[in-house]
Formats: C-alpha cells, sequence, structure tokens
C-alpha cells in the first residue's frame, strides 16, 4: 500500500495500538506490513474494530484515508485462518462515510461435536496431560525464577542446547569451535546439553541439569524447536539466539502455516522469545520474523555458520576428495545428483514414491551422455531404493552412505531436486538444476511457499518422466536463475558469519 509520510499504526477502539510490522520504500512507494498474527505482545490482534491511523513527529495522529481507490483489491486483503477451535478472520473494509481503512477482527469459537463418546486410551492420555501440563511448566518456571534470585550471576556462561541431536552438530558445532579458536573459551564458560530426539525423554538428573543451566545462562543459543526454552520466564540479561538450521525461507514453517494442517495456534508461545535470530541475507527477515512470530529487529541477517563451512576452500578440497573416493563411478563422468524431499507429515510417515522414477530410461539416458546418475533420498526415508541388475554402473544409490550431501554436491554438474533447501547450498557453486515436481500442485495445497514456487527456484520445473529426461538430454535447465537467486537469498556468503554472530550476538560488540 503506497502511503504518505507520517508513522502509520493500527489502533483498536480501547487505545491499544499495533505499529507497523514492516515500513520500507520498494521503487519509490512507501510499502507498509502489519502482521495481525503478530500485535501487542506478540499475539494476535484482539477481536474488535481496529483503525489504521498516521502520526507525527508531534504525536499527534488522525485515522488515515489512503489514496486511490482500493476497494477493488479488499476481498484478497480480508483472510480467514483456522485455529484450534475456532476461526480467526480479518476483514478489511474502507469506511464509507471518512474512507478510513478499517480492519474486523473476529474470533468464532467451535463447539464441540454432540453426543458422549466412550474415551479412548489416547484421549485419556491427553486429558490427563492437559491436567499436568500447566503443573510442570509452572514448577519449572518457578525453579528457574528461584535459581535466578539465589545463584549469582558472572555474566559469562554460554549454552548450547538442542533436542535434535546426541552431540554438537550443524551450526551450534561451527558457532562452538569458533569461539573456541579464537580463545574466548578462558573468557566464557561454555556448556552443552543435548538429546538424541524430540521425542526422547530426559533423565531426572539431565532435567535438573537442563533447569541449572538455562536458569544461570547469559547467553543460548539453539537451532531447532526446543520446548523448554519457550517457558523460560523472561529476563532483561539473558541472549536467546536461533541459528536456525536451514539456509534460507522456501517452504512455509513456524507462524506462517497459521490456518494449516499440523500449524501451531497463533497463541502459542513457541519461538516467540528469541532475542535474535539469524538469516542468511535481507531478504529473508521478514519470511524468518513471521514464522517465529518475533518483530523484524530482532532477525539478523548475518549470515549462517554452515554456508562459511561449506563455502571454505580448504574444505571444500577434503569434501570432493571424500566424494570421489565413496563413489568411484563417478570419475571422469557427468555427475547428476537426483536428492527429493520427504513426503509424509513427518518422519516416522516418511516416504518417497520411487514408482514415480523410470530407472531403465535414466540409464539409457546416462549411457548416451556418459553420465552416472547419484540417488541420495531424505534421511528420513527408510524404505530403500532398489537399482535393477545390470543398470548399476549408471545408477548409484548413496542413501545409505555416510557420505554427506554437501560434499556430494561438490562433485555434482547437475541436480535434481523438488522441494528441498538444498536448493540454496548448490546454488553457490553457480551450477544448473531441475526440479521434478510432479505433485506440485497438491505439496503447494498442503505445505505451501513463502514465494510462489514458480517464481522461487532457480531452474526448470518438470512434472513428468519423460520432460525431465527431455531437460537433461537437450540441456534446457534455465540456469540464468542460478546465479540471481543466489546473490537474493545468500547475500553474506564472505566467510564470516560466524564470526558476526560471535561479535555482534554472543559478546554484543
Amino acid at each position: 500500500m503506497a502511503l504518505d509520510a507520517g508513522a502509520f499504526s493500527l489502533v483498536a477502539a480501547d487505545g491499544d495500538r499495533m505499529p507497523a510490522t514492516s515500513d520500507s520504500l520498494h521503487d519509490e512507494l512507501r510499502v507498509v506490513r502489519f502482521n495481525v498474527m503478530a500485535g501487542p505482545a506478540q499475539m494476535p490482534l484482539a477481536p474488535g474494530r481496529w483503525t489504521l491511523t498516521v502520526s507525527d513527529d508531534e504525536g499527534r495522529s488522525w485515522p488515515a484515508a489512503p489514496a486511490g481507490d482500493l476497494r477493488a483489491g479488499l476481498d484478497e486483503m480480508s483472510r480467514a485462518f483456522a485455529i484450534p477451535r475456532g476461526t480467526y478472520r480479518v476483514d478489511v473494509s474502507i469506511e464509507p462515510a471518512s474512507a478510513e481503512l478499517i480492519l474486523e477482527i473476529t474470533r468464532e469459537r467451535h463447539r464441540a461435536g454432540a453426543g458422549l463418546r466412550r474415551p479412548s486410551r489416547r484421549r485419556l492420555r491427553q486429558w490427563w496431560w492437559t491436567l499436568v501440563r500447566p503443573a510442570r511448566v509452572g514448577l519449572f518456571r518457578a525453579l528457574i525464577r528461584i535459581l535466578r534470585l539465589v545463584v549469582p550471576r558472572r555474566g559469562r556462561l554460554i549454552v548450547f542446547t538442542s533436542d535434535s541431536r546426541e552431540t554438537l552438530g550443524g551450526n551450534l558445532k561451527i558457532v562452538h569451535d569458533r569461539v573456541v579458536e579464537r580463545g574466548l573459551h578462558h573468557e566464557y564458560r561454555l556448556r552443552t546439553i543435548f538429546k538424541p530426539s524430540i521425542r526422547t525423554a530426559r533423565s531426572a538428573r539431565d532435567r535438573l541439569r537442563l533447569t541449572w543451566l538455562l536458569a544461570l545462562a547469559d547467553v543460548i543459543l539453539l537451532d531447532d524447536y526446543q520446548p523448554a526454552i519457550y517457558r523460560l520466564p523472561p529476563h532483561e540479561r539473558v541472549r536467546i539466539i536461533q541459528l536456525w538450521h536451514a539456509w534460507g525461507a522456501f517452504k512455509t514453517v513456524g507462524y506462517s502455516r497459521v490456518g494449516k494442517p499440523g500449524s501451531l495456534s497463533p497463541y502459542s508461545s513457541v519461538h516467540k522469545n528469541y532475542t535474535h535470530a539469524i538469516v542468511s541475507s535481507p531478504y529473508e527477515v521478514p519470511f524468518y520474523a513471521e514464522a517465529f512470530g518475533i518483530p523484524e529487529e530482532r532477525v539478523v541477517p548475518t549470515g549462517t555458520p554452515r554456508m562459511d563451512q561449506f563455502l571454505d576452500p580448504e574444505r571444500q578440497r577434503q569434501g570432493r576428495a571424500a566424494a570421489v573416493a565413496a563413489l568411484p563411478a563417478t570419475g571422469g563422468r557427468f555427475v547428476i545428483l537426483f536428492a527429493p524431499t520427504f513426503r509424509g507429515g513427518g518422519p516416522r510417515q516418511a516416504r518417497y514414491p520411487v514408482g514415480q522414477l523410470d530407472l531403465e530410461a535414466l540409464h539409457r539416458l546416462c549411457v548416451e551422455l556418459d553420465a552416472v546418475m547419484v540417488f541420495k533420498l531424505h534421511p528420513f526415508v527408510k524404505s530403500r531404493l532398489t537399482i535393477p541388475d545390470g543398470l548399476g554402473d549408471r545408477l548409484v544409490d548413496a542413501t545409505r552412505t555416510t557420505l554427506d550431501v554437501n560434499d556430494m554436491l561438490l562433485i555434482t554438474d547437475l541436480l535434481i531436486t523438488d522441494y528441498s533447501s538444498i536448493v540454496f547450498e548448490y546454488s553457490t557453486l553457480a551450477r544448473p538444476m531441475l526440479f521434478y515436481a510432479y505433485d506440485l500442485e497438491h505439496y503447494t495445497a498442503t505445505r505451501d511457499f513463502y514465494v510462489p514456487y514458480v517464481d522461487f527456484v532457480p531452474g526448470r520445473i518438470v512434472q513428468t518422466m519423460p520432460e525431465l529426461i527431455d531437460a537433461i538430454r537437450r540441456g534446457d535447465y534455465q540456469a540464468e536463475k542460478v546465479v540471481p537467486f543466489a546473490e537474493r537469498h545468500l547475500a553474506r556468503r564472505d566467510g564470516s558469519a560466524t564470526d558476526r554472530i560471535i561479535d555482534q550476538l554472543i559478546l554484543d560488540r
């Protein structure tokens, strides 16, 4: 929406005020955005009437009347979101008499179905957890507050933690190791606490240790979803830094999925207490702010530690050598890596329909081009890809190898994927990609993307096996999209992202 000078806010009838989520210039147009799911206290705007207002430097404010006729686009601005036990509705309108822009927020609650059902064992467990969980959370928060009161703080404790891994790894390990390389472990106490899976229960001793460390930490670093973090009482001197494991914004996550199956409730506290979250470029800031339900100023485009590691020349030399040693059939040939994401609702349901692949046709193509195709299915996919007898000289299943997929990328001449975030890493090599999206419509409806898929991907989209084979044969990749993609999404790839995180976010210099 193009608007004149002044600070814009949404103001409720009772005086509550929501500043603009973002206010910037694009091609000489001022664009003001409001995220209704992240209003006062980072919660959805309260039901009622909200008016767009503008205020000047002297504190005077008045209702804003946008110039031009916006009525044609009002239906597109209005939305209805499915939320737990109800619907959250936003209706945008223009007041006829004053031409003011109005948001009417309503929250409709849905009643449970009539009739009594015999409670199942699962339902009984859910009821029991509903009763017990608030008491457990309350006890945890009380212990945190008591420890903060009675144990002296030295301002020197940095905690690295994850509920998704057994040991240091990913961005956490890269930052930790760099802190040690710089000798900062002599000035700061570094502690780690992990568990292998979100579903794995901690021992009583581990729960006590976690509570102790989180209560006394001055800096907490995590790289994924971690429930205990979101239960911490706020503290003005504690920094909680999310080193999110993905390179960039592609598939919607977090609060960006409100209204979709399996999404978070917008009234949840999950993610909202991060003091900082890192992203790979300024372009990614609004997407991750929306996903985490935090103000955009808390999202910092430092670049990512994994990007530093991937682009390190010595690391690349070692990775190429490891890949060639593990995949000797690739030597001297055109290497095609087929690395799709999984289908299904999560790790337990993860699958990839290998029946979509015409392995014999792909083998004939590889013989024709003197190529080798390496298959690397997502680690969540448990079923194996069986290469028929006689095709193994050109088709290689590397799914079960211990070789890092990033090392495979270094020897890859053409990447074939679909909705995987592997596109970010590979784009930095300025090599071509193809996108085999045979189920694009279904995937979009159930998962969705921050940017329409056809506008986002840096390569040609194909939806059938004959189209894929034809594109490879003709070299029709639309490779000109790759470099602009990397410049937009991975702007800060100078090898210094890890040091920026340490200096700006951990040390606060």
